[in-house]
C-alpha cells in the first residue's frame, strides 16, 4: 500500500507541475507586444488602394506600429490629435519628411488615432485603433498531494505495465516548444502513475 500511495503522489505532483508550465507559458505567450507594418508609397498609406482614402490599422494596447516608406517623393506619418484638417501641434508623433527607411511608434494607450502625411494632407491619411489588451488570468496555485494514512505493509507485488497513449503536439515552426514537450511528458508519466497505483490497490483489496 506505501508504494501505491507513493505512485499515486508522484503522479498527482506531476500532473500539477505540467499543468503549471502550461499556464505560464501561455501567459508568456500573451504578452508579448507585437509590431504592425503599414506601407508609405506615392498617395497613399496601406497600399494604392487607400489613395484619398484613410488607411485604418487595427492594434492591441503595447504594440507597435512601424511606417515604412518607399516611392519618388517626401512623405510623413504625422498624428492629428485636433482634427485631420487642421493637424495643429504638438503632435503625439511626427516624422520627418522620408522617401525610404521606417518610422516607428508603440501605443501604450487604447482610443483612436488619426493621422496624415504633411506634405499631402489631402490624399494620405490614416488612422490606428488601439485596443484594450487581454489580460491572463492569474495562475492557480497547486494544492499539496493529501497525505495517506499509514498502513500495515504487506507484500508488494511489481505493478503491471499500463500502456500510455497520446504523444507529443503538433510542432510549431518546425519543433515543439520545450514547455509543451515538457508539459505532455509529465502528464502522461503523472497518468500511468496513477493508473498503476489503482491497478496495484485492486489487486491488494
Amino acid at each position: 500500500m506505501r508504494f501505491a500511495a507513493a505512485l499515486a503522489a508522484v503522479g498527482l505532483s506531476l500532473i500539477a507541475l505540467a499543468a503549471a508550465v502550461l499556464l505560464a507559458a501561455g501567459r508568456e505567450t500573451l504578452a508579448q507586444p507585437a509590431t504592425t507594418t503599414v506601407q508609405v508609397g506615392d498617395y497613399y498609406f496601406c497600399d494604392q488602394s487607400y489613395v484619398n482614402g484613410v488607411c485604418e490599422t487595427t492594434v492591441n494596447e503595447g504594440d507597435t506600429v512601424e511606417w515604412q516608406f518607399a516611392g519618388s517623393q517626401l512623405h510623413s506619418t504625422t498624428e492629428c490629435s485636433d482634427d485631420i484638417e487642421t493637424c495643429s501641434a504638438p503632435h503625439l508623433w511626427d516624422s520627418p519628411l522620408m522617401d525610404s527607411g521606417s518610422f516607428s511608434f508603440t501605443f501604450d494607450t487604447p482610443g483612436t488615432y488619426p493621422y496624415r502625411c504633411q506634405a499631402h494632407p489631402i490624399e494620405m491619411s490614416g488612422q490606428i485603433n488601439v485596443l484594450v489588451a487581454a489580460q491572463p488570468s492569474p495562475s492557480p496555485q497547486a494544492s499539496p498531494p493529501a497525505s495517506t494514512p499509514a498502513a500495515t505493509p504487506t507484500p508488494a507485488a511489481q505493478p503491471s505495465a499500463v500502456p500510455s497513449g497520446g504523444g507529443a503536439p503538433p510542432s510549431v515552426d518546425g519543433a515543439a516548444p520545450w514547455w509543451i514537450t515538457a508539459a505532455v511528458v509529465g502528464m502522461l508519466i503523472g497518468s500511468a502513475a496513477l493508473l498503476a497505483a489503482r491497478g496495484f490497490r485492486r489487486r491488494n483489496v
